[in-house]
């Protein structure tokens, strides 16, 4: 989740990950849009959207961008809320952050990590995005204009009723939308040649869709690698007894 408050909003990726031979295949299930109002833009709010969208598809882990506003959004994920059917909606911890841990409730699960990038480590995640896109590791949605000939090519997307098909379609249309962010980001020039800064081409086009899907494939990196090490040890720890 990359959190937007003010001018920007706050968007969500969902991720799914195959494993194959040690490598960790991604695909973009969805992009959700919090804070499509000026209401629901409170962080209790964007908490409450968020814990609906955990219980929906169950993740492993979730990852909050916590530099800035998202400090906020963290405070109300360790917090209790309820739905508007008065369902209780309880609170998560983060499990990598020592100061949460003194102040989140003993028994909430620790499902959230908080992601705090600086300068050098955007660099490394904007390189981490390039090279896992660029070398087939992430699958995508096929775009709106795909979704929507193959739905209407179908009986069952026929009767669909307009509100069921925008729902149906609005994934790919998020993607869509993720493609035209990505598309409007370019190199900035900056003194260190080492160094990988992104700025926008057009500073009217958002990139909130690309900073929550690149803040995702850094943590999935670091899941592979995890793997991969656990892997080794299990090796090197062999015992042969003849």
């Amino acid at each position: 989740m990359d959190v937007g408050r003010l001018g920007d909003r706050s968007e969500v990726c969902v991720f799914r990950v195959n494993p194959q031979n040690g490598i960790f295949y991604t695909t973009l299930v969805n992009i959700v849009t919090l804070g499509r109002t000026p209401e629901s833009r409170q962080f209790s709010y964007q908490a409450r959207d968020l814990k609906r969208l955990i219980k929906l598809y169950q993740p492993r882990e979730v990852l909050i961008d916590t530099n800035g506003l998202g400090i906020s959004m963290a405070d109300e994920m360790i917090k209790t809320h309820y739905d508007l059917d008065g369902t209780e909606l309880p609170p998560y911890g983060f499990f990598n952050s020592d100061e949460y841990k003194k102040i989140q409730p003993k028994d909430a699960p620790q499902i959230l990590y908080s992601m705090k990038a600086n300068g050098p480590l955007n660099s490394q995640i904007h390189g981490n995005a390039y090279s896992r896109i660029n070398t087939g590791r992430v699958r995508f949605l096929i775009n709106e204009q795909e979704a929507k000939s193959a739905l209407l090519s179908l009986k069952l997307g026929q009767k669909m009723k307009t509100e069921d098909k925008i729902k149906r379609l609005l994934p790919h249309q998020q993607t869509t939308n993720l493609f035209t962010q990505m598309a409007n980001l370019r190199l900035k020039r900056t003194g260190t040649g080492l160094d990988i800064v992104l700025e926008q081409i057009n500073a009217r086009f958002p990139k909130d869709k690309y900073s929550a899907l690149a803040y995702g494939l850094w943590r999935i990196k670091e899941l592979e690698e995890e793997a991969t090490k656990r892997k080794k040890n299990r090796r090197g720890n062999r015992k042969l007894v003849f």
